[in-house]
């Protein structure tokens, strides 16, 4: 083309208007739950008991484990995993860098240190970055199932095993997620999951914890759920009973409100992650049409993705102006959901990493232990979009997202191998968004 016709260089966009991927999606039965919660006049749910207790009992049946510990945030079910595990002063946890920073933050409020190991080019935990790390301090690895791609968790188990080492699973990207057929968040000592409003499961604000020890559950209840749900639900035999009333001088009960509104999508979660499949494969089909992008996190024979984010990378030898440009090429066209991971940066570039501190500890060592040639590629290369979910009755506006990605994509690919063709533009009601439902791509990383 002699003269670019992209709205990036001046040029009429392709969509009539902004288009992101509405989330979450609404059912009249999970607003008139909220409703009769409200009614009910209990806004506070200090046992378990209630809307918490039905989460929770669905969440453990669902996951295939004994204990189920509702929070107010994916950050408090991560800090509840790892004291419940014991850990403390002086331990240290390998962690992801390549991941967002709730997963290891809360360790520096136990005085336990994260150690940083590189990423696999899928994002996921890479085992054999992180076997050099290992120290006589080292009593944990925290993953991260990155963008919903489950990692390779025959590697992950073996090598904690190897080690001696407790594992919890952030799974806060990768509700509904498995491995071999089995559920993310099983495989450790405790899986952790965020209910923010951009995840799968969405209550606005809150976090779950699963496990099947009764230990890890007691202590976890015991950090943040102090008096009628502690001195109910622990072991009255257990060694920290007596601190039930009173609990750690923490408190991290959901909002009963949030709960009731996600506990009617336990159910359809498993329709969704079937639906993401196809929607997935077909945006990695539009956006391999232009030369130079890979898709990192599709679904494999044996780990299927939650497809909180399809993670393309953007090679800058075939698309001139690299991953930067082409993010800004499609958001001028109108479509939003096209975006730089930025919340999730690698934890090694951010000061609390390469600084750290903690209110209870001095440290004596450092976070970064090595280069993250992996994960710094991954930042500079990368861009990720929201995947439809195909809920029953909203078939027609995950058609209608999908068309605009599609029409946004070939605008692109026509642009870039010189093709004169114009892009048709549909219409976008039904996702077009100018105010609301940004999808994933504005808060990707919030726990």
């Amino acid at each position: 083309m002699s003269v670019s016709d992209l709205a990036v260089d001046g040029g009429q966009p392709v969509l009539d208007r902004t288009t992101a991927y509405p989330w979450p999606k609404q059912r009249s039965e999970w607003s008139e739950r909220v409703l009769r919660q409200l009614e009910s006049g209990k806004l506070s749910v200090y046992d378990r008991s209630g809307v918490v207790a039905e989460f929770e009992d669905a969440w453990a049946a669902a996951h295939g484990t004994e204990f189920s510990l509702v929070t107010n945030s994916g950050t408090a079910a991560l800090h509840s995993a790892f004291y419940g595990i014991g850990l403390g002063p002086g331990d240290e946890v390998l962690c992801p860098t390549y991941t967002f920073f709730a997963t290891a933050a809360s360790l520096f409020q136990l005085g336990a240190l994260p150690v940083l190991a590189d990423c696999r080019p899928d994002g996921s935990f890479d085992t054999g970055a992180a076997e050099q790390l290992v120290t006589d301090r080292t009593k944990a690895i925290v993953i991260t199932h990155m963008w919903g791609l489950p990692c390779d968790m025959d590697e992950v188990v073996a090598f904690a095993e190897r080690h001696g080492l407790d594992l919890v699973e952030d799974c806060s990207h990768a509700h509904g997620a498995t491995y071999r057929g089995r559920p993310v968040g099983t495989f450790g000592a405790a899986g952790a999951w965020s209910l923010q409003t951009q995840k799968l499961i969405a209550a606005g604000e809150g976090g779950v914890l699963a496990t099947r020890s009764r230990e890890v559950y007691d202590r976890a209840q015991l950090l943040g759920h102090f008096n009628k749900r502690a001195m109910k639900e622990m072991d009255a035999a257990g060694p920290l009973y007596p601190y039930s009333v009173t609990g750690l001088g923490l408190k991290y009960r959901a909002h009963p409100l949030g709960v009731a509104f996600a506990v009617g999508q336990i159910a359809e979660l498993d329709s969704w992650i079937k639906g993401k499949q196809g929607f997935a494969e077909e945006i990695a089909r539009l956006f391999t049409r232009i030369a130079g992008i890979t898709p990192l996190t599709l679904s494999t024979a044996e780990r299927t993705s939650a497809h909180y984010a399809l993670l393309f990378d953007v090679d800058p030898a075939l698309v001139p102006g690299g991953r930067d440009w082409l993010v800004a090429a499609c958001n001028a066209e109108g479509l939003d959901d096209v975006d730089i991971p930025k919340a999730t940066s690698p934890l090694h570039t951010l000061h609390l990493f390469q600084n750290p501190i903690s209110p209870v500890t001095t440290y004596d060592r450092t976070c970064v232990r090595t280069a993250f040639p992996i994960a710094d590629r991954l930042a500079a290369r990368t861009f990720k979009i929201s995947v439809p979910c195909a809920p029953v009755g909203y078939e027609e506006e995950d058609a209608g997202y999908l068309a605009a990605v599609e029409a946004v994509a070939r605008k692109l690919a026509d642009h870039l191998s010189g093709a004169a063709r114009p892009a048709p533009a549909p219409s976008t009601e039904a996702v077009g968004t100018e105010a609301a439902g940004t999808g994933a791509s504005s808060a990707e990383g919030v726990r």
